[in-house]
């Protein structure tokens, strides 16, 4: 017993009490204070399926992201052809190219279009805050518009650029290419502003071709025929709220809609049903590409940098040096990069991006554009226009290649079975967009294809 004692005495904790049987008598309690630290440790024990992942899934389960009209675009596919944009899987072509092609010129194509990162901002300083970002001015911006906006740094290069609509009077939507979070939550620090994510909870449909105002009336969008360029306006479909903006990167009449994850579906066939006695199709994400292009329209991360991406400073680029000149409000009220903006302004710039059209009659893969004393630029995006029947590319150029003097082509490898031929190909520089149609800006917009 006195061992037992000495033993009790020299510690701080005394070993767990045994069990009590009916015939014996339970010990007293334990003094007040006494920290039975064996009881804290099982109490803060934590769930480790909280932080390990399942080994029963496969490691790239977790990676794959689908948009709400996954299943019912994959339903229309005959290729089975996919491609990541922001992280989700998105047809890149449901039958041909062709075919897609010639729907969105002749009827309508349908596209899903709801990996767009898409942000709500409001408060009572949305506005002002708002003003403070983007390069150009908001004055005039009414409820149910729609503007293109460039937003920089401090130094005047380009974060990002999207398109800003006015929901309300103190609520805005704006939708980039690729995510800019962190950058507009720490330029909003001091301002009564609440900026959120909301693009897992918005779905988005593109409609775009010269019938797809047509295909909207017979879907049950009274009065669409009166939406101007770049304006929204809130219908209800089948009891649905749907937000639909004349706006879209085809450089053609075209629409888009905003709607909630769970009316997406319905939305999709409501088109799709109504639309399929105008030709309406669906198309993947290559055919969206071809169009912009078309359009002079640059993608951000694929045709420039955004500044906050670029490792190398010299890549990044002004809004001058994009064709965002039309953009950048000098005059107006202070915006981030406003100084150096004006400094560079009435600076030559150091790189322009342009479209460049190659006179080949089939598609070509290259990067480099050269003239007579060598590089003059890097092609960024390449397509092949049906349409115009060429080559197009936006791309990267010296301020040299823009000379109308100066004579430009480019280099490109065709197979030939087990040889390669190397050929020349003429190139020159487009002013503006390269296929821009007029069905684009007529109100009220045509119902049927005009002659």
């Amino acid at each position: 017993m006195s061992d037992d004692t000495d033993l009790t005495t020299s510690t701080d904790i005394e070993p767990p009490p045994l069990p009590v049987t009916e015939n014996e008598t339970a010990a007293p309690a334990e003094p007040v204070g006494r920290i039975d630290l064996a009881m804290l440790d099982e109490m803060s024990r934590v769930d480790p399926a909280l932080f390990e992942q399942n080994h029963q899934d496969p490691p790239f389960s977790r990676q794959v992201m689908t948009t709400p009209l996954h299943f019912y675009v994959a339903s229309e596919s005959l290729t089975n052809l996919w491609c990541n944009w922001n992280g989700y899987s998105v047809a890149e072509r449901l039958t041909s190219i062709d075919d897609e092609y010639a729907t969105l010129r002749h009827s309508a194509v349908m596209t899903d279009i709801s990996p767009l990162v898409k942000y709500r901002i409001s408060g009572p300083d949305a506005l002002t805050w708002l003003r403070r970002l983007v390069t150009g001015n908001l004055v005039s911006l009414s409820v149910d518009e729609i503007t293109p906006v460039v937003f920089c740094e401090d130094r005047g290069h380009v974060v990002g650029d999207g398109l800003l609509f006015r929901l309300g009077a103190a609520e805005f939507r704006l939708v980039t290419e690729e995510a800019h979070l962190a950058w507009l939550l720490d330029s909003a620090i001091g301002h009564n502003v609440r900026i959120e994510d909301v693009s897992a909870t918005l779905a988005a449909v593109s409609l775009q071709g010269p019938l797809s105002c047509a295909a909207l009336a017979a879907a049950g969008l009274s009065g669409i025929e009166n939406l101007r360029p770049y304006t929204a306006h809130w219908f209800d479909l089948m009891g649905m709220p749907v937000y639909v903006s004349r706006s879209g990167t085809s450089g053609d009449l075209g629409y888009e809609l905003w709607v909630e994850p769970d009316d997406a579906p319905a939305l999709w066939l409501r088109l799709l049903d109504k639309g399929r006695s105008f030709g309406v199709k669906a198309g993947g994400f290559a055919l969206r590409e071809i169009a912009r292009v078309e359009a002079g329209i640059a993608r951000a991360g694929v045709d420039y940098i955004g500044a906050f991406s670029a490792i190398d400073p010299q890549t990044a680029m002004t809004p001058y040096e994009l064709g965002f000149s039309s953009l950048v409000d000098l005059e107006g009220e202070h915006f981030t990069g406003r100084d150096a903006l004006r400094r560079v302004h009435a600076r030559d710039p150091r790189h322009i991006l342009a479209t460049v059209a190659i006179d080949w009659h089939e598609p070509l893969r290259f990067t480099a554009i050269r003239d007579a004393t060598g590089l003059a630029g890097l092609a960024t995006s390449t397509v092949f226009s049906p349409a115009l029947g060429c080559n197009l590319a936006m791309a990267i150029l010296q301020p040299h290649a823009i000379s109308s003097s100066t004579v430009l082509h480019v280099e490109a490898e065709i197979r030939e079975e087990l040889s390669l031929r190397l050929i020349h190909a003429p190139a020159h520089i487009i002013a503006g967009a390269a296929l821009m149609l007029p069905a684009r800006h007529l109100v009220p917009a045509p119902l049927t294809i005009r002659g």
